[in-house]
């Protein structure tokens, strides 16, 4: 049997038995779906409580004091944008849940009208509907860096090229040998210039190594940079 996906879910709702409603339906599912519940009786420990745990989906009353849930709905995207959200509402309340759709909200529920399984599906569907977001905008990211990084190694060659131009028609005229050492040294300067901008054109897939930056061990600093080994090269 696989183990359950496990969810931290924040139902805000200033009806404490309505609260405890929900958290015992998701009781009632641990089998397939296990969840941390956190609760609010209002936006602003909501709010708090978003700030200070990692929460993968709000269900979250549209009817609260100090403020509706939509207007609440913003506060919550300007914090986490990549916050999944649920809009609760009653009953004839379903413009407003559209409303909310439009604002970020992922999903909307009725009181009293959804069933179990109806919770759980809109709870899996949001937080699966921001997961594949944040996957595009990644993709997205990535597809412009490295077009950008292409284009920066386009117009930095031309450049290069005109200096190892130019050091060659020194070296051909130069008669001093340690001003052809020196020319020499700058030639293998700029062709290891070339060689890298070269690898950097072929990149077609974000990938990244390990490097290591620093002084002794004590202050070396990892980190990691795009791969240019030689085995990228053409990979799909």
């Amino acid at each position: 049997m696989s183990e359950p996906n496990h969810y931290t879910i924040l139902i805000v709702d200033d009806d404490s038995s309505f609260r405890q409603s929900l958290i015992r339906q998701f009781w009632l599912m641990r089998d397939s779906f296990s969840v941390q519940n956190l609760e609010a009786g209002n936006g602003m420990d909501a709010r708090r409580m978003l700030a200070e745990n990692h929460v993968d989906c709000v269900l979250l009353d549209y009817r609260m004091p100090g403020g509706s849930g939509l207007e609440w709905l913003g506060q919550f995207l300007e914090l986490d944008p990549g916050l999944a959200v649920v809009m609760v509402t009653g009953e004839g309340d379903e413009q407003t849940a559209v409303a909310a759709l439009h604002r970020g909200a992922m999903d909307y529920l009725v009181k009293g009208a959804f069933t179990r399984e109806g919770l759980e599906r809109a709870v899996v569907n949001a937080i699966d509907k921001v997961r594949m977001r944040r996957a595009l905008g990644e993709a997205e990211k990535q597809r412009v860096m490295l077009e950008s990084l292409g284009a920066a190694c386009h117009h930095l060659g031309q450049p290069a090229t005109v200096i190892r131009t130019y050091l060659e028609l020194m070296q051909g005229g130069e008669q001093s040998d340690e001003m052809q050492q020196m020319i020499s040294r700058c030639l293998e300067s700029a062709g290891a210039i070339a060689d890298i901008l070269h690898q950097l054109q072929k990149v077609s897939q974000y990938r990244t190594v390990p490097y290591l930056t620093g002084m002794g061990e004590d202050s070396r600093c990892k980190t990691s940079i795009i791969d240019i080994g030689s085995d990228q090269a053409g990979e799909a």
